[in-house]
C-alpha cells in the first residue's frame, strides 16, 4: 500500500509539473517589444588594429526588438563608434608613398543592422534573460589621416554582419539593464586610405545600457 501511495504522489507531482510548464510556455510574447539605449565601446581587430590599436571609448547605440513568439525577436540596431590615435613618430604607407612624422588617425563606424535574436527564457517576466543574436546590414566607415594642416579622408559603405551574445536583467516592472558583446565584420569595399588591397574592417563591441520592456 505504501508503494502504491508513493506512486500516486509521484504521479500527482508529474501532473502538476506538466500543468506548470504548459502554462508558462503558453505565455506568448508576440507583439511585446524592447527598446534600449546603450553606451558602446569598440576594439579594432586584425587589419583595422594596424591603423588604430587604441580602444574606442566614445560610442552609443539604439536597439529596438519586437517578439514574433516566445523565444524569437526581430529588430533593428543603429550604432556609432569613434576611435582616434595620435602618434608623434608615426609611419603610414599610402598607395603613392610613405609619410612619417607627427600624425593623427581617426576612424568612425556606423553600423545599421537588422537582427534576429533567440531568448532562452519564455517570458520577459524573468529577472535574468540571456540571449544570442545574429546581425546583418551595412556599416559606414569614415577614416581620416591628419598630418599637420593636411588631411586625407576616406568614406566607404560596406556589407556587414556579426554575432552577438548578452543578457537583460530586470530592475523594475518595465525597466532592465542589458550587457552584451558583439563582433562586427565589414567586407572589403571601395578604395583604401592606406596601402593595401583589402579594405575590410573587423571590430568588437562591449555595450551596457537601459532597456524598456513592454
Amino acid at each position: 500500500m505504501k508503494k502504491i501511495s508513493n506512486i500516486k504522489i509521484i504521479f500527482c507531482i508529474l501532473i502538476l509539473s506538466f500543468i506548470f510548464i504548459k502554462d508558462s510556455s503558453s505565455q506568448t510574447r508576440k507583439g511585446d517589444y524592447t527598446a534600449s539605449f546603450e553606451y558602446s565601446t569598440s576594439f579594432n581587430i586584425g587589419r583595422a588594429s594596424d591603423y588604430i590599436s587604441n580602444p574606442g571609448w566614445l560610442g552609443g547605440q539604439f536597439t529596438f526588438k519586437s517578439f514574433l513568439k516566445n523565444n524569437v525577436a526581430i529588430g533593428a540596431n543603429f550604432q556609432l563608434n569613434v576611435l582616434a590615435k595620435e602618434d608623434v613618430n608615426g609611419v603610414t604607407e599610402l598607395p603613392n608613398g610613405t609619410i612619417s612624422g607627427p600624425q593623427a588617425r581617426y576612424l568612425n563606424y556606423s553600423p545599421i543592422y537588422a537582427n534576429v535574436g533567440y531568448y532562452f527564457n519564455k517570458s520577459l517576466r524573468g529577472k535574468f534573460i540571456p540571449y544570442i543574436q545574429a546581425n546583418v546590414g551595412t556599416i559606414h566607415v569614415w577614416q581620416r589621416l591628419q598630418i599637420g594642416a593636411n588631411q586625407i579622408d576616406n568614406d566607404t559603405w560596406h556589407f556587414g554582419f556579426g554575432p552577438e551574445v548578452g543578457f537583460v536583467a530586470r530592475v523594475g516592472y518595465m525597466v532592465g539593464i542589458t550587457l552584451n558583446a558583439k563582433y562586427n565584420y565589414a567586407l572589403s569595399s571601395g578604395e583604401t586610405l592606406v596601402k593595401s588591397d583589402d579594405n575590410s574592417y573587423s571590430f568588437f563591441n562591449l555595450n551596457l545600457g537601459l532597456v524598456y520592456i513592454r
